[in-house]
């Protein structure tokens, strides 16, 4: 049978661990200290069993923590800069309304990719805040009129990551999906070149043109008029 692979620890985790046994270390000193100074009738032996005894209370507690289930942060999880692709990653997703679609659905227009990380009750940072309002200003000018195409890629690790609240309160008119929705968060890991709040303009020929950070409307405006063009 093949060995179970041991579950990695996570750097709080392991944080947590380190403080642990700080804290019992730094107890133990302290009842020596305390017992050698105020108690010296007593004999070693109970002196070291006294030791002993809350060494193994702090251990069982903290072995004990360590099983209990961690609060899932409400911060967007991290999404971290990749190295930039020389051509597009072809992938499918489902936006929040159950509808699957492909990349390759929108071959022959200007696509625009949107990397956004939502924290577990709907929290974006604010880069995404400027993102999805420039985005907003873009897709008036250009959708349904043009041949351009918007997406969102969330990346939302909680079950209450409230897309849907965020489609309402930014006006979202295009596909919003969640990468994590499969588990395997791979368009994120190939599009966020910039991180967090990154968009990646594909142009009509299927070609990576350029990404971004944070961007205006005016700008982003600008390059999709030259990407029709050429």
């Amino acid at each position: 049978m093949p060995k179970k692979e041991k579950k990695k620890k996570s750097w709080k985790e392991r944080q947590r661990e380190r403080q642990r046994a700080q804290e019992a270390e730094h107890i133990r000193l302290e009842v020596e200290r305390k017992y050698a100074s105020g108690h010296k009738g007593w004999p070693k032996g109970k002196i070291f069993g006294t030791v002993c005894l809350i060494a193994i209370i702090l251990v069982a507690y903290g072995v004990w923590q360590s099983t209990q289930p961690s609060q899932p942060s409400t911060e967007p999880p991290p999404i971290n800069p990749t190295n930039p692709l020389q051509t597009p990653y072809e992938f499918t997703m489902r936006d929040i309304n159950g509808t699957r679609f492909w990349l390759k659905d929108f071959k022959g227009k200007v696509i625009a990719i949107h990397i956004m990380g939502v924290g577990c009750h709907g929290q974006i940072d604010p880069i995404n805040d400027n993102q999805l309002t420039q985005l907003k200003t873009v897709c008036s000018s250009f959708c349904g009129n043009q041949p351009v195409k918007l997406i969102t890629v969330a990346v939302a690790t909680c079950p209450s990551s409230d897309l849907a609240q965020i489609r309402n309160i930014y006006g979202i008119t295009w596909p919003l999906g969640n990468d994590a929705d499969d588990g395997i968060m791979d368009i994120a890991q190939k599009y966020a070149a910039k991180g967090d709040g990154t968009i990646v303009l594909i142009d009509k020929a299927f070609h990576i043109s350029t990404s971004y950070s944070t961007i205006t409307a005016s700008t982003m405006s600008s390059k999709i008029n030259q990407l029709l063009q050429g």
